[in-house]
């Protein structure tokens, strides 16, 4: 049945990430007041897209393979003129980017907005080579923060209007943390941390991280995720005699409620924006150690509720470690911390923000 009005949502592939959670939350959250809306993917679902389906959301899958080629534009202005949306959402995909910029302008200059997810740090995802090429065509962004937003103007050249301050939100725990939980426990230290288990990631580094603190304390490392770097990371803890040490959970949708078992959240990413993972944690009153990258300086407080590392060696990173768990952040910090963030990247502040920025745009309300 054909939609017309209302938002269609464009994404190659909606996989388990911080950036596709995002999506779910904004989606959702849009279908909870009442928005018409559509999902285009052009190849497959994914787990993220097949919850949003579950979840009521219409959608079109394309099920393209090469997603290189023109017949991707094609495909989408005959979706754009049976669909006639008001507004176009573009996942910061370099195939959804490219091609539904353009498509947008063949179908009238129809408005389509995109998030910038990536870091600061390199040239941003969404300016890479030929996405530059075609960003004036429909310059609409929802950028993250401050440090991205400098990165736009200076490097990018991008004017000040054309865009709109969005953080990532994240969902209060489903209990409050108690006290008694923050407190020093006795044994192993209890690290943890949530990634896709993609090379992005950097988790070898973890890893080669984890086998140095092996030989300065006793710890656990739990890494909740997967992705297709599982079997390779999984080789390399036995190559580095860590099996003892470091649990691969897998995937799971229960990971608010798990992070108060461990005492330390641990990040090890080459590059990172605004990571969902990092809210959570320190949302779950854990203090976190991560590099500097995107707003994560920001988030801990420029080192008052975590460890930033210094330098880019496993080795270096594992003395600091070792070090910081000596003398980790009060529980009070820790907690007020949290209520803070809480209000601060609240999913209906979220939600507010785009929903104004959609309406402005002519979405229909």
């Amino acid at each position: 049945m054909a939609h017309s009005g209302g938002l269609l949502t464009l994404a190659s592939t909606l996989a388990v990430g911080g950036g596709e959670r995002v999506l779910e939350t904004l989606l959702t959250g849009l279908a909870n007041r009442g928005f018409k809306q559509r999902i285009l993917f052009l190849k497959e679902p994914g787990p993220i897209g097949e919850a949003l389906v579950d979840g009521g959301i219409p959608a079109t899958t394309l099920g393209l393979k090469d997603t290189r080629h023109p017949r991707v534009l094609l495909a989408l202005l005959r979706e754009l003129k049976r669909d006639t949306p008001d507004l176009l959402y573009l996942q910061d995909h370099h195939d959804c980017l490219f091609w539904g910029r353009i498509a947008s302008a063949l179908a009238g200059f129809l408005p389509a907005v995109s998030p910038v997810h990536s870091s600061a740090q390199g040239r941003l995802r969404a300016f890479r080579g030929y996405n530059r090429l075609v960003l004036g065509l429909s310059p609409f962004l929802a950028t993250l923060g401050p440090w991205q937003e400098a990165a736009l103007q200076r490097r990018e050249g991008v004017p000040r209007g054309c865009w709109v301050t969005v953080p990532n939100p994240v969902a209060a725990p489903a209990a409050a943390v108690a006290a008694s939980e923050l407190e020093k426990r006795s044994g192993p230290v209890r690290l943890v941390t949530v990634a896709a288990l993609r090379p992005e990631k950097r988790l070898d580094r973890m890893l080669r991280l984890a086998a140095a603190l092996a030989e300065r304390r006793r710890f656990t490392l739990t890494l909740i995720g997967d992705g297709p770097e599982r079997g390779r990371l999984e080789s390399l803890r036995t190559e580095l005699g860590i099996d003892e040490n470091v649990e691969f959970m897998g995937r799971r949708e229960d990971v608010p409620a798990l992070l108060p078992d461990y005492d330390l959240f641990l990040l090890t990413s080459g590059e990172e924006a605004l990571p969902v993972s990092v809210l959570e944690a320190l949302t779950a009153c854990l203090p976190v150690a991560a590099p500097p990258h995107g707003a994560i300086p920001s988030l801990l407080g420029q080192g008052k509720h975590g460890l930033l590392f210094a330098g880019d060696d496993h080795e270096a990173w594992a003395t600091q470690l070792h070090g910081y768990l000596d003398a980790l952040p009060d529980s009070e910090a820790l907690r007020s911390r949290s209520r803070e963030l809480l209000v601060q990247h609240s999913p209906e502040a979220f939600l507010d923000r785009y929903q104004r920025y959609f309406l402005n745009l002519g979405m229909a309300s």
